[in-house]
């Protein structure tokens, strides 16, 4: 009995209440503008980068399997997904009102976008793309539905571009489920608008559901970009100047997940140092006895032993799980990376041992490895190279003995000055020289170090540019990267190389360094290339590069090993080539203080410029020595629309 004579509190629904208590939490901390991640009831999630104008739905079926569609969500940094059963609707619509609420107030407007997958069992095409746009009132809001039906319209499947259409609906939400969208009048909802997208889903078996995830991962990353254009266009001022960047609404911040993949991605390709280990150890004594046999005969070539299984650290790549990604972005460059490793890890498995080069006369399969890392040499390449072989005439040889050339010693002391100087400027420069007369080239960069071989000696009027070369570009982009909260900069973005060899021979060029038989020797390494893919053997090569285009017998033999070492490395034509694209960039107008950000590629710069826009890269910390020389930028510019054989140096 009830001694006050009150009667019994109804019973809270334990659903409810737990949603009562994830809104009160999440409202606490959008209101501060931190950033929330919860698990909801039913399997469910909601996150919110930061404050936003914004949320993205997706609703489960409780009656079938909707494989896939829930992913389309998760690339945004405002998003929930949640189980559509009966039960969890009150509950979301309490944590979505609430959310809208404090959005609303801070932005003044709010958009609800929900999607859900269409009825497309037994349609026409199934693989090509259609979309429904639902909305209450689509002409309220007629240039965010026209940014969004583009958008949508540009979508593309093996091909196929997708179909729109639209139609108007008080009721925005997936087909026998109740709606969770606001009703967009009232006064309470003044500012909330709702859209809703119906999804083909071109990413899965029509027949029995299962998914195709390579046609998922590009879908996702086509539909997050048509989404974010929309977003922009509902949120942004008619003034261009202070209209928000759509890229810049994408998630700012790399999650635990994210951060744990990126981490095991580098630790699996910084464990090997690839160029290293496909350089010859015996290069001196091998151009001793190419010499003594009178050109005829390449002597045997010896590597560093591994020391690891190629396939055991396949294992390590494989096991990371890039599938966890949400962000397309980072996943993109992540299976990219990914699919380098794999291919530089069989390329090592490959690699022409002296118990396996003469055993057999088949092609080495180390090449076509190779010709999947780096290409093979195009018509256009190849032009330009006989071109600078046959404008630049090779320097007498009186002129070339008479160069003053610097010792090993000096070369290295100057090294040692100028890491010091980036160390004054970046306290996490901290690159090391090391002595190795284990490399072919004299000078080279493995990581953090910088390889000097006790027996380089160089002109003169070379040293300052391959310290700019080596220093001021391959290390300190890998220091630069080495600040960056992505971890891949420092790594290497997939098909890196390239831009970097690029930035490198560009900076001997500013710096007054690039010399005529500098670019003969470039020009030189395409046509080695293009000569051992033909299937050439080394003493053709050599011959090629001796008897017809006059290189000394010692620069003919290094050029020609270092394209044959391993049993076939193309990579020697990415210097040319990447000093060709980069100067077709620089003439399109683009600036050239980005490129130091990282290892990235040319083909990665939107995607570096997208990253930096949501905050998650940061401008390079340090850019190159010679930057602080008004001079050297006044010649940048002058640069801009030059070619390749625009760039000669006198000698």
């Amino acid at each position: 009995m009830n001694p006050n004579n009150t009667p019994p509190q109804p019973k809270r629904d334990p659903i409810e209440s737990e949603f009562d208590a994830i809104t009160d939490a999440v409202c606490a901390r959008l209101s501060k503008n931190q950033r929330v991640r919860r698990t909801l009831p039913g399997d469910g999630r909601f996150k919110f980068d930061r404050q936003l104008p914004f949320l993205c739905v997706y609703r489960s079926p409780v009656d079938h399997k909707d494989t896939g569609t829930r992913e389309l969500v998760t690339t945004e940094a405002a998003y929930l997904f949640a189980s559509a059963a009966p039960q969890y609707h009150s509950g979301l619509t309490t944590l979505t009102t609430a959310v809208r609420g404090i959005m609303q107030e801070h932005f003044g407007t709010f958009l609800f976008v929900e999607i859900w997958c269409s009825d497309a069992a037994n349609t026409p095409q199934p693989s090509r793309p259609s979309f429904e746009i639902v909305s209450p009132d689509l002409d309220a809001l007629p240039s965010t539905i026209e940014v969004l039906r583009n958008s949508l319209k540009e979508i593309s499947v093996h091909g196929r571009c997708g179909t729109v259409t639209e139609r108007s609906d008080n009721r925005v939400g997936p087909p026998q489920i109740e709606p969770l969208a606001p009703q967009c009048s009232g006064d309470a909802n003044a500012g909330v608008c709702t859209i809703g997208i119906a999804v083909k889903p071109v990413y899965r078996d029509s027949r029995n559901g299962s998914l195709y995830p390579v046609v998922l991962q590009s879908f996702r990353r086509q539909l997050a970009t048509g989404l974010r254009k929309t977003i922009a266009e509902f949120t942004g001022s008619q003034d261009q100047s202070t209209k928000v960047h759509f890229e810049s609404l994408g998630p700012s911040s790399l999650v635990k997940a994210t951060r744990l993949i990126d981490q095991q991605l580098c630790s699996v390709s910084e464990s090997f140092d690839f160029l290293l280990q496909v350089t010859p150890t015996n290069a001196d004594e091998a151009w001793q006895q190419f010499h003594d046999s009178r050109y005829r005969e390449l002597p045997t070539l010896y590597y560093r032993p591994l020391p690891y299984h190629p396939n055991v650290l396949k294992r390590r790549l494989f096991d990371i799980e890039i599938e966890r990604v949400e962000d397309p972005t980072l996943a993109h460059l992540f299976w990219e990376k990914q699919n380098e490793v794999d291919r530089q890890l069989t390329a090592l498995r490959d690699l022409d041992q002296p118990e396996t080069s003469k055993s057999s006369s088949h092609p080495s399969p180390f090449l076509s490895t190779s010709l999947q890392l780096y290409g093979r040499p195009e018509d256009a390449l190849i032009t330009l190279a006989k071109d600078i072989l046959r404008t630049i005439h090779p320097s007498p040889k009186h002129k070339s003995k008479s160069a003053r050339c610097i010792a090993s010693s000096e070369i290295i002391q100057r090294a040692h000055d100028e890491i010091d100087y980036y160390h004054t400027k970046m306290n996490e420069f901290t690159a090391t020289v090391q002595v190795s007369d284990s490399i072919a080239s004299g000078i080279m960069v493995s990581q953090g170090r910088l390889l000097i071989s006790s027996k380089i000696k160089l002109a003169a009027k070379r040293v300052e540019s391959l310290l700019h070369h080596e220093i001021g570009t391959h290390l300190l982009t890998y220091f630069n990267g080495r600040c960056q909260p992505f971890q891949q900069l420092y790594a290497g973005l997939a098909g890196y190389e390239e831009l970097q060899e690029g930035l490198a021979v560009l900076a001997e060029y500013l710096c007054g360094g690039l010399t005529k038989r500098r670019l003969r020797t470039l020009a030189a390494r395409v046509i080695a290339v293009d000569s051992m893919i033909a299937g050439n053997a080394f003493v053709e090569t050599f011959r090629l590069l001796h008897k017809k285009h006059h290189f000394a017998p010692h620069a003919s033999f290094t050029t020609t090993l270092r394209v044959y070492r391993g049993g076939g490395y193309s990579k020697d034509l990415i210097y040319l080539r990447g000093l060709r694209d980069l100067l077709e960039y620089l003439a399109a107008g683009h600036e050239i203080e980005p490129l130091y950000v990282g290892k990235i590629g040319l083909q990665h710069v939107p995607y570096v410029q997208e990253l930096r826009r949501r905050g998650i890269i940061t401008p390079p910390r340090v850019l190159p020595r010679f930057w602080n020389d008004p001079r050297i930028r006044d010649r940048l510019e002058v640069c801009r629309g030059k070619s390749v054989l625009d760039l000669m140096e006198t000698d």
